[in-house]
């Protein structure tokens, strides 16, 4: 029974920021407040390495779809309140922070995870309502970029989900958002030249996600007013940042030879039982790159891949990023260098790191190979 309900935390984390925004006050903060429970759950809790036993898979898909529903309600219980309350202009700047990080947070977390299973599925149905949840971080288009180029190239300078070593999770985020959407306009561009279209064409997906985000943008205004409009928008804006900052941990550092094929070890591991709940499985990463049409409660968990502490302690150390370093990162790329990569990564990360000012390990690890050798 619990490897069902537990799908159904992150739609009810959606719902306590729902409940929030209609009893409106300082319980404007009640989604975001879900943030600190998550975050502590994950971290002190036993990593969880179980397969899920799903015998029903409507059970386990109905919370995405549950999901897909409460998050537009969401940004229409914010409407609400603010109308209710006579404009958003009537709250104070602790509520309207407190709505900003609710409508932020809950469109990342488990918005993010949620829409990413949702754009993997074949059927138009389910795609379309991650084209819906995707606009709810200013990302409706996030399937172009991931398919045509994250899958294909992970782990390579062409892959701007790929953080690189000695990159922090503030000027990431930047690069990640602007190559995602470059890459969304070139790919659509080139499938319009193919159908013999030009890009102002009213087939063009970029100009679609364009006027969906200003129509519900636009929705909110005529409703409830510019306040709370420019809550929404705010919120949507951060969220984009933070899910950017989430993904800066899934593939950070990591290195492949451009042409190469990957395999389990090019990807990071998050064996953390809230964030394998909230995050629909995405954290069993490995698996996923080795079918992206597996749905997520048929994900192995990978344990003898690269593996990753919690994500919520990886993102809190990472807003300091000399601690994320010393304490993390290096540490994990160290043994990925020793243990996973081959001779011509293990070059590539070498280079990776004289570029980012760390610390050359490689004669170190040699060493070691040598005396593994020697004693074998």
């Amino acid at each position: 029974m619990m490897d069902y309900l537990r799908y159904y935390l992150g739609p009810a984390a959606v719902l306590i920021g729902i409940v929030g925004f209609v009893l409106g006050g300082n319980w404007l903060w009640l989604g975001f407040s879900t943030y600190a429970v998550f975050a502590a759950a994950d971290i002190l809790l036993p990593r969880d390495t179980a397969q899920r036993q799903i015998s029903r898979p409507f059970w386990a898909d109905l919370p995405l779809y549950i999901h897909a529903f409460l998050l537009p309600t969401l940004y229409v219980a914010l409407a609400g309140r603010a109308m209710a309350d006579g404009g958003a202009g009537n709250w104070s700047g602790l509520q309207i922070a407190g709505a900003i990080l609710t409508l932020a947070w809950l469109s990342v977390v488990p918005n993010l995870p949620i829409q990413h299973e949702l754009m993997h599925r074949r059927d138009v149905f389910s795609r379309k309502l991650a084209f819906i949840l995707g606009s709810l971080y200013g990302d409706p288009l996030r399937d172009i970029a991931h398919t045509t180029n994250h899958h294909l190239n992970l782990g390579t300078p062409a892959d701007g989900d790929t953080a690189r070593r000695g990159e922090t999770m503030y000027t990431f985020p930047l690069r990640a958002t602007l190559g995602a959407y470059r890459d969304s306009i070139a790919s659509e561009t080139s499938r319009l030249e193919r159908l013999g279209k030009g890009f102002w064409n009213s087939g063009n997906r970029c100009l679609h996600a364009l006027a969906f985000v200003a129509a519900v943008l636009t929705g909110i205004a005529w409703a409830a007013g510019i306040g709370a409009a420019s809550i929404a928008l705010m919120g949507i804006a951060i969220a984009k940042l933070v899910v950017e900052a989430f993904n800066y941990y899934q593939h950070y550092g990591l290195v492949r030879v451009p042409g190469t094929p990957y395999d389990r070890r090019h990807l990071w591991n998050h064996l953390s039982p809230v964030t394998r709940a909230v995050a629909v499985e995405i954290t069993n990463h490995s698996d996923h790159h080795m079918d992206s049409y597996k749905p997520f409660y048929r994900l192995r968990p990978d344990l003898q891949g690269p593996q990753m502490p919690s994500i919520f302690l990886c993102f809190m150390l990472g807003l300091f990023p000399p601690l994320w370093y010393r304490y993390v990162a290096m540490p994990r790329l160290k043994a990925w260098d020793q243990h996973y990569a081959t001779p011509d990564e293990r070059a590539l990360a070498r280079e990776a790191n004289a570029r980012a000012g760390w610390p050359d390990w490689f004669d170190e690890i040699q060493a070691d190979d040598g005396r593994l050798a020697s004693s074998g």
